[in-house]
């Protein structure tokens, strides 16, 4: 019985020892996050689904808790993108309330996307 304890504890370490060993391809093992695309960003497909779905919620379309602030067309957002204020609201700067109201802030690369929308002048396209 203690030979055959003995074989097999030899058989699980070695087994495990080689396993750890093995070397891979780093960028297979450890891939890099994807690239954030932020070249010519749209209205209409690129900012309007990043609102719908962090922002519409409370300032959208019937939203009662809005605060007085509604930016679901490209007029309304225009005030706020004018002033400054989606900027400081979306980066969490201060003089603004963050956005998403008491969530974590935006991925940066969504912040990216409507920091490069708002560079080109914020077209309605």
């Amino acid at each position: 019985m203690k030979k055959t304890f003995t074989l097999l504890t030899i058989t699980v370490v070695l087994g495990l020892a080689y396993s750890g060993c093995i070397y891979d391809k780093a960028e297979l093992v450890y891939p890099q996050p994807a690239t954030c695309d932020t070249v010519n960003m749209k209205y209409s497909t690129d900012i309007v689904p990043i609102l719908t779905a962090n922002c519409y919620v409370c300032h959208g379309g019937n939203a009662s808790n809005s605060g007085g602030r509604k930016f679901d067309s490209h007029s309304l957002l225009l005030n706020y993108v004018n002033s400054g204020k989606l900027i400081k609201a979306i980066t969490h700067s201060s003089g603004a309330t963050p956005m998403p109201y008491q969530l974590p802030k935006l991925p940066e690369c969504t912040i990216n996307k409507i920091k490069a929308w708002v560079n080109r002048g914020a077209p309605n396209n």
